[in-house]
């Protein structure tokens, strides 16, 4: 197997790894993309094999390599919306976890109640 040959296959795992991935982080799976970001690393310490090679002439790789660098953007804007989802999450609970009303009960005695919710209606 020629150098460019081993490439190919190697860039084709990349690719694969990512489309796993774009999967993975549609489907909330954590522990599936912590599995395939370590599948990646493998894989790209891999590349530094193939340092130096003069890769212009061959259109395959070029065109893969593209649409790698296409999915990973995908792949992390993805990633950084489901952080920024986490993270609006996490603030309404704490949001939700400072909020008390005073209340009297049905028996007619003083309490502090939490009131719990995910969407703000203060407005």
């Amino acid at each position: 197997m020629t150098a460019e040959q081993e490439l190919l296959g190697l860039l084709k795992s990349i690719e694969d790894l990512l489309e796993e991935e774009k999967k993975a982080l549609l489907e909330n799976n954590g522990e599936k993309v912590a599995e395939i970001v370590q599948q990646k690393n493998k894989c790209i310490d891999r590349l530094s094999e193939f340092k130096g090679m003069n890769m212009d002439k061959n259109q395959k790789i070029v065109s893969l390599i593209e649409e790698i660098n296409t999915k990973q953007e995908l792949n992390l804007l993805l990633t950084q919306q489901a952080l920024d989802y986490q993270n609006a999450l996490l603030e309404s609970i704490s949001q939700n976890m400072k909020n008390e009303s005073n209340t009297y009960s049905s028996k007619g005695n003083y309490q502090k109640k939490k009131s719990i919710n995910l969407i703000d209606q203060s407005v």
